[in-house]
């Protein structure tokens, strides 16, 4: 009897492992995000930042705003090479800023800085067909040349 009981608790555990485990990018992916996500109001910031045009020494010493916009985001990953190689490609393909963002656990990838959300979707499918396929918008804090 102890055996036959032993045997369902085994099985009932190993059922419970095998149908708990998501697969990483399935979770991640826009169409299973149920939230709708607004555009928020980001303060308007006036700021110097040589890092955000860093390969255009012309865009080096100008004033930058923060304001609210989009960026197209290219992948969220746990794994930080992973980011970094998308990171590379990215930055070979596009002459537009690429950031890797941490929201842990996540490493995202997102480029651009854009205003309207149309000029992002023109964008990110310009993306997707240059095999960015899960590229997918996001509502974000962008930077704007003063």
């Amino acid at each position: 009897m102890r055996k036959i009981v032993l045997a369902i608790v085994l099985l009932i555990l190993t059922m419970n492992m095998l149908f708990s485990q998501i697969i990483q990018q399935e979770f991640l992916h826009p169409s299973k995000v149920r939230k709708n996500y607004k555009l928020k109001e980001f303060k308007t910031i006036l700021f110097a930042d040589d890092e955000v045009y860093k390969s255009d020494p012309e865009q080096m010493n100008k004033e930058y705003i923060e304001s609210s916009g989009y960026r197209i985001q290219l992948i969220s990953t746990q794994n930080l090479s992973e980011a970094i190689t998308i990171k590379t490609q990215a930055d070979s393909l596009y002459s537009v800023p690429v950031y890797v963002d941490f929201e842990p656990p996540n490493y995202k990838v997102r480029i651009g800085n854009y205003i309207t959300k149309e000029e992002a979707m023109g964008i990110q499918t310009l993306m997707q067909e240059q095999g960015f396929k899960n590229a997918w918008l996001v509502p974000s804090k962008i930077v704007i040349i003063k």
